[in-house]
């Protein structure tokens, strides 16, 4: 017998569907196809942490540019090899990180600000966004997909499509590395999903300081090779013994001497230990690596003043107002590459953000003050001006429970005035 409440469920089934929003259909549609994303199609490989030199960098180069067939393979692994380099990362990260935590706004076409709309940009994929579209500037071409969406539309996360995996000038993703066909993503259905940020010939600047930073690590692995074979002194040991027997015990207790610390000989044997601490052999290594670490730092930030140990206050201010030049020309990117390129995406994702249509991606600039400096905002106003309480427990977060009377009151008071009186009522 055919259970009834199965034809009920699926004439209820019918007819939701029929009357359902198309566009909703489509997001969950593409939610639950996870196969057709081009980036879950890859053939990735392994990360290989091989040591770099000048040769490679000049290769991944040539490779990269080439006018026939670009290949950016060789190059993505150089870049991956540069970015151990602590100083090099840290730097980039202080671009990047100055952008992901500016505050910003998404505002109509008058300049109000749509805080719902602004809400839906609080997530961890938007971290991830901003992240992506700076590395344009430092590793050139940068691919991004917006896919994913979770069940409520919104989407879910960004993934990126590594260098060597697409070929801008052809316009396609390679299931691997250097082929030269593959599904396209700046024309078709697909190209609504593929966020291209750089032109297409774009390197970065990794390919500018490739050669400081192999430099620095070709120091730093003399300096260990150094510090291997010299960080403990050789030792000697002179004997006029030629026989096989006693040149054997020689042996072994050298061996031994490390854990032992001493050794006993016969007649004429010598044991010497030479000292060289005296060469100073650091001042051969520093040099380089703080000569590197100055030209990456003048690169990503325009100076050194705020990557020192050490700097007056006065360099420091002028460096950090070159490298702000640097932080608000990323802002300026990040706001061009949201209105004119992800708006556009995410309005054809998914119906959640249809009303970005007439509205515009903003950086909020307003001053933004410690709760110290607003309570000495308002000490330093408050002798002639009439203060709201709301806004100054507001700012500050302290609770204001009521004005307090003056301690040393006059004799026999004074009458208050109509403001003070208003004041007290309002803080009741």
């Amino acid at each position: 017998m055919e259970n009834p409440f199965k034809a009920v469920y699926t004439a209820l089934e019918n007819r939701i569907l029929r009357n359902a929003d198309p566009r909703k259909l489509k997001v969950v549609a593409e939610a639950n196809s996870s196969s057709k994303n081009y980036s879950g199609q890859l053939d990735y490989e392994s990360v290989t942490m091989q040591s770099k030199n000048l040769a490679e960098w000049k290769s991944a180069i040539q490779l990269a540019t080439d006018p026939e067939n670009p290949d950016r393979s060789s190059l993505r692994t150089l870049y991956e090899n540069l970015l151990l380099d602590n100083h090099l990362a840290s730097v980039i990260d202080s671009r990047i990180l100055f952008c992901q935590r500016s505050t910003f706004k998404i505002v109509s076409e008058s300049g109000e600000e749509n805080e719902e709309l602004s809400k839906l940009f609080e997530r961890t994929w938007f971290e991830e966004l901003v992240r992506l579209i700076l590395m344009a500037r430092f590793q050139g071409t940068t691919l991004i997909e917006l896919f994913d969406v979770d069940e409520m539309g919104e989407l879910l996360e960004v993934n990126e499509i590594p260098l060597g995996y697409f070929n801008p000038k052809k316009g396609i993703i390679t299931k691997t590395p250097g082929e030269d066909k593959g599904w396209p993503y700046k024309d078709g259905t697909m190209a609504n999903y593929y966020l291209q940020v750089g032109k297409d010939k774009d390197l970065g600047m990794l390919a500018q300081v490739a050669p400081i930073v192999l430099a620095k690590k070709l120091g730093i692995g003399a300096w260990l090779d150094f510090v291997e074979k010299y960080g403990v002194p050789p030792l000697f040991i002179t004997t006029d013994r030629e026989d096989d027997n006693r040149l054997n015990q020689l042996f072994e207790a050298a061996q031994s001497f490390k854990s032992n610390h001493f050794m006993v000989g016969r007649g004429n044997e010598k044991f010497e230990v030479p000292s060289i601490s005296s060469n100073n052999p650091s001042g051969a290594f520093d040099p380089l690596v703080e000569r590197a670490n100055s030209e990456i730092s003048k690169r990503f930030l325009g100076g050194t003043g705020l990557t020192d140990e050490k700097g007056f206050v006065g360099s420091v201010e002028i460096q950090f107002k070159l490298a702000k030049d640097r932080f608000e020309s990323d802002k300026l990117m990040i706001k061009n590459v949201m209105n004119k390129l992800v708006f556009i995406r995410l309005i054809k994702l998914s119906p959640v953000y249809s009303a970005l249509s007439n509205h515009y991606f903003e950086w909020d600039n307003a001053e933004i003050r410690t709760s110290k400096e607003t309570a000495e905002l308002v000490n330093i106003l408050g002798n002639q001006f009439e203060i709201d309480p709301e806004w100054v427990e507001q700012q500050t977060g302290v609770p204001i429970l009521g004005q307090k009377a003056s301690p040393n009151p006059s004799k026999g008071g004074e009458q208050p005035n109509q403001k003070d009186l208003e004041l007290k009522k309002k803080v009741k």
